[in-house]
């Protein structure tokens, strides 16, 4: 129960700040416009990311603080330094547009620190029979993981509520993995480790309150968007969590119903399926038409689903049912396949979506020039 008192302090600290913060933007023109791969009209407020990371961290800094729920250690300071770091690259980049060459330096040395405070993978437990990896090798493994979700994060961010229910989805299964499998842990055995498994829930029970209070005006029509300020944030936290969730998940050793967890990392990784399964698909879509994987256009599924007449709401409900079943069903396949075999499993969830996606939005298009 008192998990929620943070939950709803972070809700209600997002909801009071945004209609002055919304403004703030409109009065110093801080607008995104309309035009190109975007879909919305008109100009909207941006950088909304700002007040979901002040609400989050006040949030959790109430815990931390007030009720000595989690060891504050010279290494969770650095986090959340690194992690206002984060935010305020994400600010210059909303205001001046950094080159992209600039933004992934800053991205490459943001995850090199976070790696030198401990937030890294630190095994492979038993994955291709590997289990404790170099240093170095976790190094450029751990910072290309948080540089790949953080733009595929990034790059899910096209319509209204669609960044912020896929980041809610993720968050609410880390809470209750935490609290009801790492719960009893207390904190991971490696050597450089900075924060215990009550840290990590404050951290997703107060990305939950500023994410639904962040949603009450992103939904459409959104009367602000979380601009990469919120997305290269909030993506490089969904990167951090994954990691620190492998670790936790490779060390457990609690049984549910009597059923052991068999694969340990993939399963973290299907909680965000979505977003990086759709980055492949299109990343290879432009690549077999001769593009650069990383030129703008409009494959993405939102734009797939905004062409067969969706409009924003109904995208961002259906993009998120689709990842809370993939999540239900992944976690149900993690009790029962081996690594191996788990790895087959995520291929074949990759091609069912990629050419389910192609057939359903298809026969859609089919069925709209019929009726035209």
């Amino acid at each position: 129960m008192e998990w929620i008192v943070f939950g709803v302090a972070s809700f209600l600290a997002t909801y009071l700040l945004m209609p002055p913060f919304i403004r703030l933007m409109e009065k110093h023109k801080l607008l995104d416009s309309s035009g190109g791969r975007k879909i919305h009209t008109g100009y909207t407020a941006h950088m909304g990311g700002v007040v979901i990371f002040v609400a989050s961290l006040v949030s959790v800094l109430l815990g931390i603080f007030i009720m000595d729920y989690a060891d504050l250690t010279w290494k969770a300071l650095a986090f959340i330094t690194l992690m206002s770091l984060v935010l305020l690259v994400g600010v210059r980049d909303d205001m001046n547009n950094l080159t992209p060459k600039t933004k992934l330096i800053c991205e490459i040395a943001v995850g090199f620190l976070l790696c030198y405070i401990g937030v890294r993978i630190h095994s492979f437990y038993g994955l291709f029979g590997i289990d404790v990896i170099p240093v170095w090798l976790s190094y450029i493994l751990s910072i290309a993981f948080m540089v790949v979700v953080s733009n595929a994060y990034n790059l899910i961010d096209g319509i209204d509520g669609q960044a912020g229910t896929q980041a809610l989805s993720f968050f609410c299964f880390m809470f209750a993995i935490f609290m009801f499998v790492f719960k009893d842990m207390n904190t991971l055995s490696v050597e450089d480790n900075f924060a215990n498994t009550s840290f990590w829930l404050l951290v997703a029970v107060a990305m939950i309150g500023s994410l639904l209070g962040f949603l009450v005006f992103n939904w459409q029509p959104a009367k602000i968007f979380m601009g990469d300020t919120g997305s290269l944030f909030i993506g490089f936290l969904l990167a951090i969590c994954m990691l620190v969730m492998m670790d936790y998940n490779g060390e457990n050793t609690k049984t549910i119903c009597s059923l052991e967890i068999k694969s340990n990392l993939l399963v973290v990784i299907m909680l965000f399926f979505l977003p990086l399964a759709d980055t492949l698909r299109v990343f290879i879509y432009r690549v077999q038409r001769g593009k650069s994987p990383f030129s703008a256009d409009k494959t993405h599924i939102h734009h797939l689903f905004f062409r067969i007449g969706y409009k924003h709401s109904k995208i961002a409900l259906t993009t998120l049912s689709i990842q809370v079943v993939i999540s239900l069903i992944s976690i149900a396949m993690a009790f029962v396949l081996e690594d191996i075999f788990y790895i087959i499993y995520v291929i074949g969830m990759w091609f069912v979506f990629v050419f389910g996606l192609r057939a359903f939005t298809r026969s859609r298009i089919r069925k709209l020039r019929i009726k035209k």
